[in-house]
């Protein structure tokens, strides 16, 4: 019944969906239809001028205002001094412009209806007389004079045509530009060398020789501030740009053995703090760009896919994008949808962070907004890639722990400090268990090693108005836990691009489906290092050992969770040009999500002391997204500058829904897998959640004479998180840039060679809460009178706000030394109000807290640098360097009220928001061996109300990086660091109680007059020395620098000389050797990895917990990379 629940329910989806397209298409044909006349109609269209004695350009700029046509041509070709006279009465422009322009040799070609192309006419009766004074080649007959160049002009990278590209003969008067069809036509003889010139591409150049039809393909500029970057609806370039973006290319992603694309970023990307939650398979990367700006709302970034936004799966407040927001987890903690995604499908990544970048979306951009794109087919002989490696994981380093004598030696010097005998029951290490066999615990659990298997497989190619991709990926991970725990992910991709002939109409698809099967234990087994080292695991008849001090750990690996994922992603664009400067474009959305997750608990693995039963948990959660957006753009020059305009809207519509069934009392543990096998079957919750999303959008952007650009957005946004009378809200921003290096006083600047100065101004909003808090919700458990009842769950609350961020950025960007050292700085100050946050209530009103909008406001501000280096470009050297460091602040500016509420103790103004207490401590009493701290109330007891607010957050994070090549080697390597305030070590219990410790309690406090740091060991309650350790976890003796040096990634490489490739068969062959996070330098070498355990973070960056976690793993890969 639910399968065929979901299937008829899948249908009418697509049903509605189909038709949502086809109402958008009947309207674009419309549109269409409506205009495929025009071009037509232009050169028939009557015009009535008169001027007498004028230039031919004054001429031509009367025409364009009279008849609304705009003219392209070469002023190297076409003689625009040149005196004419036009007197016309209502005369077809087509007649008009055969009288005025063909006696000049001029013809034209109208291209998008408003276009007019005006190029030179190859005259066979061009005088000798033209050519004197110019540097030509010498010459013998006038026949050798007149040879006409054709060909055609192509883009290196799409294949396509390329218009107005400028063809020039050196030295000569002869000139042209290329056609709407990408060709051209120039008078040229052997030996003259021809230029071709277009924005944004390499110049090019060619000596005419034997063949006159002539095929040039131009390669897009590699010149950093001419590199595209997306923006949201558009892209644009760093040179002209206005806001603040910051990116990553796929050069730099393949580079990096990671399987989350995500995990390529941390310390690349100014601004954004970035962590991955641990080192499992399908653990989560977690982004936090430019602080947290909310109380307890999410403070996660939108991220886009090719223009399609990304739906967060959002079971609760704050927000989370794991899979499994609803149900059960394994170790990893949950499965990221971005583990989904094939990093070898990505083409680039773009982070937008200032109010002009990320206004245009509205409630969403708050935090940030980060656009995905993948791959696109090129037009080209069609190439088959293969790209197969293979290598291992491991951790990469070890906690430094006690030996084995060394341990027994601190247990008995506890008890002998208690002044307790030792017996059977409190030291059955030191009593019963065989001291003769120890094992070194960390090794045991953590030492192991993973394999890894990756091949990835590319069919692309296509022509000028057909590209296709087709990629497809299998990738194999084991843990290094004991056991076979392993991640398996298939992945495809079809990315389809097609151009009608007039290159009016422009459609792109993508569709990509992936699927993971995970094996893992249901936690974490990273902490169990600081088991006694002669504990035996199993019994005298080889079954679980069981005790009543401890769980046995491989109870914990027995314990399995399996999960089965599925994503489907598709999105189509319809792009179409109604007439020249406007065109129409629609992107449509479908996502499909679905985990299915168990986990299987055998009453084997458990203590039997229990009577434990065997149990399994099956959850299923899907999640169903569509979005249809339509724009509008429109591109008109105006004077020396130039108009860009674009309108939108956004519909979009997520469906989750999911259940958690429990099964107990199976007759076998082989039956665990199957539910229908329980004995007892209990429906924890079966929940569905709809979420809506409208917006209007629109954009303004002014260029003017490439030196002075302005740019606006507005945004009104309408969430169906909020009550009917507050869900719609409004959002806009204001950007300006100044390119002063065009200037004139720039320009005698000898080593200055771009200068740009930006600022920006705009509100984004935040809605990650979760759904229907406005309504009353409610429980259908327990009962009442023998009857089923329902329960209220949260208070509603239908005045909820959205919160609202209001940014300011001011940026300088510099290019010394022809662009060889780029630099930018930017100032940013981010402050958020109308705070979502819950506010506990008196329990007289039977609820914890109720949702509401507080009068809170947060400011994020700080500095952000980006540098790269063009070092050696000459030869075969190439050494270039980037660097980045970024200084935030976070802190809570205002909070009217706050003590008359129940978050007075929660939040300190003037502080920042993840603030942490803590006890000073101020060492060993050298009398007792007690821990001491500073009673700073001066009440003579040492309380919780003695804290006080510690050193916390990060003063500075970034990151170096280099890359060097010598002909075909490569070599690359990136360092991130991070200076931050946290946890600097973890207490194992007491030290001198049934847990190994680490080598820094080494220096207990062992008799009277003992100088020392460490309190003395224990292993008793209720001395003196025991009850000093209540606190010692909680002091300042625990916290301080943990700061971090890591070799996040390195790479080298070797291309294979293509002759050598050639001979195997081959166009390029490539063989590497990648590494990722390889060695951390750090001053706390008593935590496995600093970056996810220290406290003063959003998850992922410092859990706030000090248990240990299985962190990113040290990973090598060894691969070969072939093209045919």
């Amino acid at each position: 019944m639910i399968e065929n629940y979901r299937i008829k329910d899948l249908t009418l989806r697509i049903m509605r969906f189909t038709m949502h397209q086809a109402i958008i298409i009947m309207i674009f044909t419309g549109i269409i239809n409506a205009h495929v006349n025009f071009a037509q109609g232009v050169l028939n269209q009557g015009v009535s001028i008169k001027i007498e004695n004028v230039s031919l350009k004054n001429a031509l700029s009367r025409l364009e205002k009279e008849a609304k046509v705009k003219f392209v041509y070469s002023s190297s070709q076409i003689n625009l001094n040149q005196t004419v006279s036009v007197n016309s009465s209502k005369e077809a422009l087509g007649n008009l412009l055969d009288g005025l322009l063909k006696p000049m040799g001029i013809k034209y070609a109208v291209k998008d209806e408003h276009l007019i192309i005006l190029s030179r006419i190859p005259a066979t009766s061009i005088s000798l007389n033209a050519l004197k004074g110019n540097n030509l080649p010498n010459t013998s007959t006038e026949s050798e004079q007149k040879e006409d160049v054709t060909g055609i002009v192509t883009s290196a990278e799409t294949g396509e045509p390329l218009i107005g590209v400028s063809v020039t003969a050196k030295g000569t008067p002869f000139g042209t530009i290329t056609d709407e069809h990408g060709k051209f036509r120039i008078l040229a003889k052997k030996g003259y060398i021809l230029l071709f010139t277009y924005v944004g591409y390499e110049s090019y150049t060619v000596t005419v020789g034997n063949v006159t039809d002539l095929k040039i393909s131009l390669k897009p500029s590699q010149k950093a501030l001419d590199e595209v970057v997306v923006i949201g609806y558009g892209t644009s370039s760093k040179r002209i740009n206005t806001g603040s973006v910051s990116s990553i290319t796929s050069a730099e992603i393949s580079k990096q053995p990671v399987a989350n694309v995500l995990a390529a970023l941390p310390g690349r990307i100014p601004g954004a703090q970035i962590a991955q939650n641990n080192g499992l398979p399908g653990s989560a990367v977690q982004i936090q760009i430019r602080g947290q700006g909310s109380l307890s709302s999410g403070t996660i970034p939108l991220y886009v896919i090719d223009g399609v936004p990304f739906t967060n799966f959002n079971g609760g407040s704050p927000a989370t994008d794991n899979l499994n927001a609803f149900g059960t987890s394994g170790a990893n903690g949950g499965v990221s949808p971005f583990s989904m995604i094939n990093p070898a499908d990505i083409e680039r990544i773009d982070i937008l962070k200032d109010a002009d970048a990320t206004s245009i979306y509205g409630s969403r951009g708050a935090n940030g907004v980060v656009l995905i794109t993948t791959k696109r087919g090129k037009a080209g002989k069609t190439k088959f890639d293969v790209n197969a490696s293979t290598g291992f994981s491991e951790l990469n380093r070890f906690i430094p722990m006690l030996n084995p004598e060394q341990y027994y030696n601190l247990r008995t010097q506890a008890f002998k400090n208690d002044g307790v005998t030792p017996n059977t029951n409190n030291a059955p290490d030191l009593l019963v268990w065989d001291k003769t066999k120890t094992t070194d615990w960390q090794k045991y659990f953590l030492g192991g090693t993973g394999k890894i298997n990756d091949i990835q497989t590319t069919l692309s190619g296509g022509d000028a108005n057909t590209r296709f991709l087709f990629n497809a990926g299998y990738r194999t991970e084991s843990t290094i836990f004991p056991g076979d725990f392993s991640s398996k992910r298939f992945t495809s991709r079809l990315n389809l691009d097609h151009n009608s002939k007039n290159r009016k109409l422009n459609v792109a698809f993508a569709v990509s489906y992936s699927k993971d099967n995970t094996n893992l234990p249901q936690s974490d087994v990273s902490m169990v290092y600081n088991l006694p080292p002669n504990l035996p695991l199993y019994d005298a008849n080889g079954k679980l050992f069981w005790s009543s001090n401890f769980t046995n750990p491989l109870s914990t690996l027995g314990r399995t969770y399996l999960s089965n994922t599925t994503n489907l992603i598709g999105n189509a664009s319809v792009r179409y040009n109604v007439f020249s400067g406007f065109n129409i474009k629609s992107n449509f959305g479908y996502t499909i999500t679905d985990l299915d997750q168990k986990n299987l608990t055998p009453a084997s693995v458990l203590n039997p002391a229990s009577n434990p039963t065997s149990n399994s948990v099956f959850a299923d959660n899907k999640a169903q997204n569509y979005i249809i957006e339509p724009t509008a753009e429109y591109t008109k020059e105006i004077g020396q500058g130039k108009l860009l305009a674009v309108a939108g809207a956004s519909w979009q519509h997520n469906t989750s829904d999911g259940y958690y069934i429990t099964g107990s009392n199976y007759s076998s543990e082989a039956l665990l897998n199957t539910l229908s096998a329980a004995g007892l079957i209990t429906i924890n919750y079966n929940n569905i959640v709809e979420y809506k999303y409208n917006a209007l959008f629109g954009r303004v952007n002014y260029d003017w004479k490439g030196k002075y650009f302005a740019n606006a957005t507005f945004r009104r946004d309408g969430s169906s998180r909020f009550g009917p009378n507050n869900r719609y809200g409004n959002f806009g921003a204001l950007g300006a840039a100044w390119v002063f290096s065009e200037e004139d006083f720039a320009k005698k600047i000898p080593v200055l060679s771009f200068g740009k100065l930006r600022a920006s101004y705009g509100t984004t909003g935040n809605d990650q809460i979760s759904n229907y808090l406005y309504l009353p919700l409610y429980s259908t458990s327990g009962t009442y009178l023998s009857n089923p009842a329902m329960n209220p769950v949260t208070l509603p609350n239908a005045d909820i706000q959205w919160e609202t961020t209001k940014k300011f950025e001011v940026a300088l960007e510099l290019g010394f030394l022809k662009d060889k050292i780029l630099l930018t700085a930017d100032y940013y100050n981010n402050r958020s109000s109308n705070q979502i946050a819950y506010l506990r209530l008196p329990t007289q009103t039977g609820y914890n807290s109720i949702l509401s909008n507080l009068p809170a406001l947060i400011e994020n501000s700080g500095l952000e640098f980006d540098i790269s280096t063009t070092n050696i470009s000459t030869g075969d050297w190439k050494w270039t360097s980037t660097f980045n460091v970024t200084l935030p602040k976070n802190k809570l500016v205002e909070f009217p009220g706050i003590e008359n509420t129940f978050s007075s103790g929660s939040y300190i103004v003037g502080q920042p928001i993840n603030f942490t207490k803590v006890l000073h401590y101020l060492g060993v009493d050298p009398k007792t061996g007690a821990a001491q701290y500073e009673d700073i109330n001066k009440d003579g007891a040492i309380t919780f109300d003695d804290r006080y607010v510690a050193k916390i957050g990060t003063p500075y994070y970034g990151g170096l990086g280099n890359s060097v090549s010598y002909k075909n080697f490569q070599l690359d390597f990136f360092f991130q660091f991070n200076h931050r305030f946290g946890q600097t070590n973890i207490l194992n219990n007491r030290p001198g109680t049934l847990n190994n410790q680490n080598t820094a309690y080494l220096d207990v406090w062992q008799k009277e007059g003992d100088i020392t740091n460490v309190p003395a060991a224990t292993a008793v309650a209720g001395s003196a020395v025991y009850n000093s350790y209540n606190f010692y976890s909680s002091s300042d003796a625990f916290w301080g620098d943990a700061s971090y040096l890591k070799l996040r990634s390195a790479s080298i490489a070797y291309n294979v000389p293509k002759n050598i490739a050639k001979v195997l068969g081959m166009t390029n062959c490539r063989l590497y050797v990648q590494g990722q996070n390889l060695f951390t330098w750090s001053k706390n070498k008593y935590i496995l990895d600093t970056e996810t355990t220290v406290a003063g973070g959003p998850p992922g960056l410092g859990t706030g917990t000090i248990a240990q976690v299985l962190p990113p793993l040290r990973t090598i890969l060894f691969g070969i990379n072939c093209s045919f």
